[in-house]
């Protein structure tokens, strides 16, 4: 481990350090202010932009008029309980450190003849306005959501739970980057081994920096694997955020990202959407149904219909108009699979052209895949059709990850459907609920509660369940206390 180096007494000393730490002429954002405190040279350090102006000269100010006796014994001390007109004040005792903090914002207050630098946070936070999350929209509550600042978001968790047992301990990970996490738990109630396998795998990341913040997170935690189920959940809601925490769950944040991760996550996690509970139980309920629903219709629907068309005798009496009516020039396998392919096509390029020409984008598409294609004998109308019931069974499912995993799944069960017919589709899908079945999320099997199976937590997945009703918390996750009070 490399050796620290000890802030010396002579100011010039400490201030060269950190100049060829930082190389001075080629970072023109870091400052240095040189000034007197009581006869004796001084000087802070900052990195321009993160400070408020006006109370940093309100400090200088403060720190200028000081006379020889105010500082006549433990200038550090005084300085701090007398002196400086700020919340936040610490020392550190090395250069390291006091590039640590420097760095993340804060101002450095050396004085010559001082083995210890002053610590001053007095940043200014930048940050976008508050906005709904475009991924989780609800038609009724309310309308903010996380930001890219890890500070605002633990203030938005806590203006939701006010209770002393909410913990938020600060972790920093990156050797270079050194990126804020927060991990964030209601003591009494989430499991401390849970907490402690989070604490313990973040604590263990050796890496440079977090470019993509609380992707790359979840690469840590949950491991790299050909698996595509997320064993974590995202949300950009602080509401969806505050109700886990409640059942037990632990919320990462990540600094520079507007994405909290919430773990452990099931199956049934990631099929739950905050629209179910701004309604009736019944109306609740029918749309938790939909979100089940929409699975089906999203893995089945297409490698089933396919099989009827190249086997119609399989189709029940009554159900022979499903069959095809324009087989097209395509062999019908190949329309699917080509089908499934433009679909995901006109998907990522939704996302990569802007807000302005996704509705011509999506035009386009339309139009492509559906009247043009047909036209010229590309597709079957029933490819389309088929085909389109999956996509918009894959949009309505509420974890965006959930979603792309069925995609993939979907495709390998095309496939499956063309070269084995109905023993491949049964066989694709024992294997995907093998798949879940052995998955776990941070110990949690992934299809709890319904392997191993609990009716009381199952059924509030299920169904929406009156308010007065739920007076317990889902079991598993919160052993201490029980009873939501």
């Amino acid at each position: 481990m490399k050796q620290k180096t000890k802030i010396s007494k002579d100011l010039a000393e400490n201030l060269q350090v950190i100049k060829d730490q930082i190389d001075g002429p080629k970072t023109f954002d870091f400052v240095n202010r040189d000034f007197k405190i009581a006869g004796k040279n001084a000087s802070i350090v900052f990195v321009d932009g993160f400070q408020k102006s006006k109370l940093m000269g309100r400090v200088l100010e403060y720190l200028m008029d000081l006379k020889r006796e105010d500082l006549s014994v433990d200038i550090v001390k005084k300085l701090i309980e007398d002196r400086i007109p700020v919340l936040e004040v610490a020392t550190a005792d090395t250069i390291e450190g006091v590039m640590d903090q420097v760095l993340a914002g804060p101002q450095a207050l050396f004085i010559d003849g001082v083995e210890q630098a002053i610590i001053i946070d007095a940043r200014t936070w930048m940050s976008r306005g508050l906005s709904e999350p475009e991924l989780e929209k609800s038609t009724r509550g309310p309308e903010d959501g996380f930001i890219e600042t890890m500070l605002f978001n633990v203030k938005r968790i806590r203006r939701r739970i006010r209770d002393p047992k909410l913990r938020v301990e600060a972790l920093r990970v990156g050797n270079r980057g050194k990126t804020d996490i927060a991990v964030t738990y209601i003591e009494d109630i989430a499991e401390p081994s849970l907490v402690k396998k989070v604490k313990q795998k973040l604590e263990d990341i050796e890496v440079d920096a977090l470019p993509l913040a609380d992707r790359t997170i979840q690469d840590f935690l949950t491991g790299t694997s050909f698996n595509p189920l997320p064993k974590v959940r995202y949300t950009n809601r602080p509401d969806i955020a505050s109700a886990q925490l409640l059942e037990g769950k632990v919320c990462v944040i990540v600094d520079g990202s507007p994405t909290v991760l919430i773990l452990p996550a099931t199956f049934f996690d990631q099929t739950q959407a905050i629209e179910d509970y701004r309604h009736s139980f019944l109306a609740g309920s029918y749309l938790k149904m939909i979100k089940f629903v929409s699975v089906f219709l999203s893995l089945v629907i297409p490698p089933l219909w396919l099989i009827f068309a190249y086997s119609p005798e399989w189709l029940p009496p009554g159900l022979e108009f499903i069959g095809i009516k324009q087989p097209g020039k395509v062999p019908i396998g190949v329309q699917f699979l080509l089908a499934s392919l433009g679909i995901d096509l006109i998907q990522v390029a939704s996302v990569q052209v802007p807000s302005s020409l996704a509705t011509s984008l999506g035009l386009i598409g339309a139009l492509m895949l559906g009247q043009f294609s047909v036209k010229v004998g590309l597709f079957s109308p029933e490819t389309i059709l088929y085909m389109a019931i999956g996509a918009i069974g894959n949009f309505a499912i509420p974890g965006f990850e959930l979603a792309m995993a069925f995609k993939v799944f979907r495709f390998a069960l095309l496939l499956l459907a063309i070269y084995f017919r109905i023993p491949g589709l049964l066989i694709g899908l024992a294997i995907l609920f093998l798949l879940m079945a052995f998955t776990k999320s941070f110990g949690v099997p992934y299809l709890w509660p319904l392997i191993p199976f609990n009716w009381n937590a199952l059924k509030t997945y299920l169904f929406r369940q009156p308010i007065l009703k739920l007076s317990d918390r889902r079991p598993k996750f919160s052993d201490d206390d029980e009873t939501r009070k």
